[in-house]
């Protein structure tokens, strides 16, 4: 669909100090070489099902995914008489599997070592998107978990779960949105083309794409609450290994979604860390659109998020200097600096397009 030149949106301000605390944040995605693992196994006894390694779309696959986790131990639970599961890890894979599996009866226990704040999935920027992930799923178990997931998100919106719908403004198409356009049309309204994108400097044509903002910081914490209220007890414990897991929970079933921790927790050489700083400027409300280019810029109740990097790492110290970078590059596309170099870590750099777009490693 073509769509004539637009009145210009409000554009951002982007004044940034990176010295302010809160300032600069930095997450590791927990992605994963070949493919996420959602998969179930026997191990001492224990009925294990794994759901990690999502890299950046962990939020955008949660609820899918929970519900396969579902499924799986649905099935179990048809010829064991089992009443009790354990989940380690509070991010959002965590959070949406423990919420699915207490439909079943279950009482839930969750371990996680880290405050729901200090997890990857709090640091997010939050935009509905399949981005940084790599998936050797079928094609129809993969079409359900991201039908699933955008579905159950986009019911919630107005219920309290920070969730809503934006516009995304592209200069050329987005490879997260373009991948669920490819393989669920009709899921997603259609993506429009545009004369130019409807802001301050802007002359390049674009594209106009419809999705959905699911803000963490509101997100989380009311599933964390939502758990809490209905019974689910979260436990502070840092496991060693996979034996101290093992030693340690009681559990028959437990659900394995510790992220980067499964690098050691079960050996998993597969993963591998990818860093993404952010900048957080202070929010804007008139702001009501999402933009990508050279990076993001999501505008949230709480801060605009400015972000995009795909730095190959597990470390989570602070870059200011990064944060700076990723800023001035936003707003010399705004028309507010002069023109800077992009980061050469960028998620749209060449060396970065196997982790950026989804689609060079879905299987057919």
């Amino acid at each position: 669909m073509h769509v004539r030149e637009l009145t210009n949106l409000p554009t951002p301000d982007f004044a940034f100090d990176p010295s302010v605390p809160g300032a600069c944040v930095t997450g590791v995605r927990p992605y994963r070489k070949g493919t996420f693992r959602l998969n179930s196994e026997r191990v001492s006894g224990r009925f294990v099902v794994h759901n990690y390694g999502h890299g950046g779309a962990g939020i955008t696959l949660s609820w899918g995914c929970a519900a396969k986790v579902q499924d799986m131990v649905r099935q179990f639970l048809a010829t064991s008489p089992q009443t009790e599961a354990a989940v380690l890890g509070a991010g959002v894979m965590g959070l949406t599997a423990a919420t699915m599996l207490l439909d079943l009866g279950l009482k839930i226990r969750i371990f996680s070592d880290r405050k729901l704040t200090d997890t990857t999935s709090f640091k997010a920027g939050g935009q509905w998107a399949v981005s940084v992930v790599e998936t050797a799923m079928n094609q129809q178990d993969l079409k359900a978990i991201i039908k699933t997931s955008y579905t159950t998100f986009k019911d919630s919106i107005g219920k309290g779960f920070g969730v809503c719908e934006r516009p995304n403004y592209c200069p050329k198409p987005a490879d997260g949105l373009e991948m669920v356009l490819n393989l669920l049309p009709g899921l997603l309204p259609a993506r429009q083309r545009l004369d130019r994108l409807p802001f301050q400097n802007h002359t390049q044509p674009g594209f106009l794409y419809r999705t959905l903002l699911i803000e963490p910081p509101i997100f989380l914490p009311r599933l964390k609450n939502d758990l809490e209220a209905r019974g689910v007890t979260f436990v502070d414990k840092r496991f060693a290994s996979k034996a101290d897991i093992l030693a340690t929970v009681p559990q028959k079933i437990i659900i394995n979604c510790t992220g980067m921790g499964a690098k050691k927790l079960w050996n998993d050489t597969e993963m591998a860390g990818v860093r993404g700083y952010l900048a957080m400027l202070p929010a804007q409300p008139a702001l009501q659109y999402l933009y990508s280019r050279n990076g993001y810029l999501f505008p949230r109740s709480d801060h605009v998020v400015i972000g995009g990097t795909t730095d190959p790492g597990e470390d989570e110290d602070l870059n200011p200097a990064k944060c700076k970078e990723l800023v001035d590059v936003l707003a010399a596309a705004f028309g507010r600096l002069a023109q800077v170099p992009m980061p050469v870590d960028h998620i749209d750099h060449p060396r970065n397009r196997r982790l950026a777009d989804p689609r060079l490693s879905v299987s057919d």
